[in-house]
């Protein structure tokens, strides 16, 4: 197997830590566990390392080594204005060149996000589920756009800002699910009415409040070990 490969299989396990196991910000990458695992040596773990800390997903430090990155309120910031410009964008292309319907797709989601918020309070896998969908809406608005370029930029900010939002959500709420849901039902029913503007409007609105919620729960002291907090 080429070492471009094994990096690469190096690289998806550690995407599939950061985003599925959410370490703690500061927890330290453990690699010699992830080349015992796939069975390689550390070499292509550590050039995997590497791409995701040139990405501001890890951090490095002397003494440490490589640990998942703390992130701050300015990369946040950042980040979700990324996303409102690619996002934003993308409807507007759309609603300039193709007309006043939205997909289907983004009805059939809404839908199903509707059934999901309804059962994701009892069932975390359904709010795994919930979660999923509200990614594959952005992704679709997105793809509106006809432009692949702009899609992969996107695949590649949102697994930074899942990254940099792990563990930082607010609690989970029938409130909180379904202000979701009605902001998504919004931007879809602009889009059906021909009113680009107000599609855009309600997007970035519904973009921005989830960045302010994310920092405001993100500026919170977090308890630690010993009743310190961070």
């Amino acid at each position: 197997m080429s070492q471009t490969t094994l990096e690469n299989r190096a690289h998806d396990a550690l995407v599939t830590w950061l985003t599925e196991e959410h370490p703690q910000p500061g927890q330290t990458v453990p690699i010699r566990e992830f080349s015992r695992k796939l069975g390689m040596s550390r070499t292509p773990v550590r050039s995997a390392v590497g791409r995701l800390h040139e990405r501001g997903l890890l951090s490095y430090d002397s003494i440490a080594g490589f640990t998942v990155a703390v992130p701050s309120l300015s990369s946040l910031y950042e980040l979700f204005e990324l996303r409102v410009m690619i996002e934003s964008h993308s409807v507007r292309r759309y609603t300039e060149q193709e007309g006043p319907t939205a997909p289907p797709l983004l009805d059939d989601l809404v839908t199903e996000a509707t059934e999901l918020a309804g059962a994701a309070l009892q069932d975390p896998a359904q709010y795994i589920a919930f979660r999923e969908n509200d990614s594959r809406f952005h992704r679709a608005l997105v793809e509106m756009s006809g432009l692949p370029r702009l899609v992969a930029l996107h695949d590649d900010l949102h697994l930074s800002i899942h990254v940099t939002r792990a563990g930082l959500e607010a609690p989970m709420n029938r409130e909180r699910l379904d202000a979701a849901v009605a902001e998504h039902r919004e931007i879809v029913d602009a889009l059906n009415a021909g009113d680009g503007p107000a599609a855009r409007a309600a997007l970035e609105s519904h973009i921005l409040r989830v960045r302010d919620q994310t920092i405001v729960f993100m500026s919170r002291p977090r308890p630690t070990v010993g009743g310190f907090t961070r």
